[in-house]
């Protein structure tokens, strides 16, 4: 929190940051977002008021929480994809390098569960989804050309663009962690899912030609 800002803004960042971490703790014992705003405020201490004063609604909320864990989820996802595209601290194979990528990423209940509870919601709710801000541009950009040259370091040529990469290998994971409730091999099924998809998408560098 800046010191130099405001009284009144760090109040309502306080405020904020408290009705999304009841929201995250309701989300976590019961498994929905349909949840009572009323059972919001409670669990965080605070009235209607203070809640309307910085959400417009439970959706709006859960939709602000799912945004501020993505951010955090892809900042280490970054810093993993750097550490891999750094000579001395990479892995010999690639997927022991997907292996590094995933125990890197929070506990699945942190976003992945409630990602597909609202993408659940938004495919039942076109008014909903026209809401939910997926990350796809955010991806591309931020992710994509990493993932290349990650296939690079392993001698890999990606065979569609890198934002296709990109989207489809965290396509892939969010598919393989949402089976993780049911599967006693969890950890195992997300890591040789996600190297299938980049080896799937990519093929062999050709090897450089003799002059």
């Amino acid at each position: 929190m800046n010191e130099g800002e405001p009284t009144s803004v760090r109040r309502r960042s306080e405020t904020r940051r408290r009705l999304l971490a009841a929201a995250a703790a309701l989300f976590e014992s019961t498994g929905t977002i349909s949840q009572r705003v009323e059972d919001i405020c409670g669990r965080a201490g605070f009235t209607r008021g203070a809640f309307y004063s910085n959400f417009t609604g439970v959706d709006q909320l859960y939709l602000a929480l799912h945004e501020e864990q993505a951010a955090r989820v892809w900042e280490r996802l970054r810093h993993a994809l750097d550490a891999q595209l750094a000579e001395e601290s990479r892995a010999d194979t690639l997927e022991d390098a997907v292996g590094f990528l995933l125990d890197s990423l929070p506990d699945s209940r942190e976003w992945f569960s409630l990602r597909s509870v609202l993408l659940a919601r938004a495919a039942a709710d076109p008014a909903f989804a026209a809401r939910m801000t997926l990350d796809d541009g955010h991806v591309g950009r931020e992710l994509g050309d990493r993932f290349v040259a990650l296939a690079a370091v392993h001698h890999r040529v990606p065979v569609v663009a890198a934002a296709v990469l990109a989207k489809a290998v965290v396509a892939a994971h969010v598919g393989a962690v949402s089976q993780s409730p049911v599967d006693v091999s969890g950890a195992l099924t997300q890591r040789l899912t996600v190297a299938a998809v980049i080896r799937g998408l990519t093929v062999e560098a050709a090897a450089p030609t003799r002059t």
